[in-house]
């Protein structure tokens, strides 16, 4: 009796075996044979059907490097070192040049322009038609004059508008003239005055406006 239970036994788990050993996606058909269903899809095949995803590159990765380096002249009331930290975060502002789809690289000499922070009186040593008065661009030289850099103008201080942005206006002036820009004027009372207006000067009933217009995103050099 016991090796007939024994027997009855094996005989049970033999059986639940072979009912394992099945797979999951396979069934019988009426002649006792294994038939794939649907779910019988091979693991080489799906993954030869499954395409890569596609990688975005961020805008800076194609960017042009536009290469400057930055110096001094004269004695300075203001410090060279956040004059070069203030000049570059304006750069690559993505509300200024940096939309021409550059971004510039400052370098320890050389570059493709020399950005200089310079004592007011030096300015006229560059050309005659530079001011002790204003900034000004000659040639690969972008001269920011170190008085106008420490308090901007009473111009501009009248009309509200801020040290930093009158900072970022600055550089992005002269550097609009290194990018191929001549002087531009205020297309009407009220509206923002295009970079490349003479803002320390006057606003000619322009806001103060310290980036660069739609409009004025071209450049000649680059």
């Amino acid at each position: 009796m016991k090796r007939l239970l024994v027997a009855v036994g094996l005989v049970g788990v033999l059986v639940g075996i072979g009912l394992f050993a099945i797979p999951a996606f396979a069934e019988t058909d009426q002649h006792g044979h294994l038939e794939e269903n649907l779910l019988s899809v091979k693991p080489f095949e799906a993954l030869s059907n499954t395409k890569a995803p596609s990688i975005t590159k961020p805008d800076w990765y194609n960017k042009r490097s536009v290469t400057y380096s930055v110096s001094s002249n004269g004695s300075l009331v203001g410090s060279l070192p956040e004059f070069a930290a203030q000049a570059n975060a304006t750069l690559n502002d993505p509300r200024g040049w940096s939309q021409l789809g550059v971004k510039f690289v400052q370098v320890d000499s050389g570059g493709m322009f020399t950005l200089i922070l310079a004592q007011a009186s030096t300015l006229p040593n560059y050309s005659s038609g530079c001011s002790a008065d204003w900034s000004c661009a000659v040639g690969r030289n972008v001269i920011i004059n170190d008085d106008r850099w420490m308090g901007a103008t009473s111009s501009w201080n009248a009309a509200g508008g801020g040290l930093r942005d009158y900072r970022h206006m600055v550089v992005n002036h002269e550097v609009g003239h290194w990018l191929g820009h001549d002087h531009a004027y205020c297309g009407g009372a009220g509206t923002k005055a295009p970079v490349m207006q003479q803002q320390s000067i006057g606003l000619q009933g322009c806001s103060f406006n310290p980036w660069p217009l739609a409009s004025e995103m071209w450049s000649s050099r680059l």
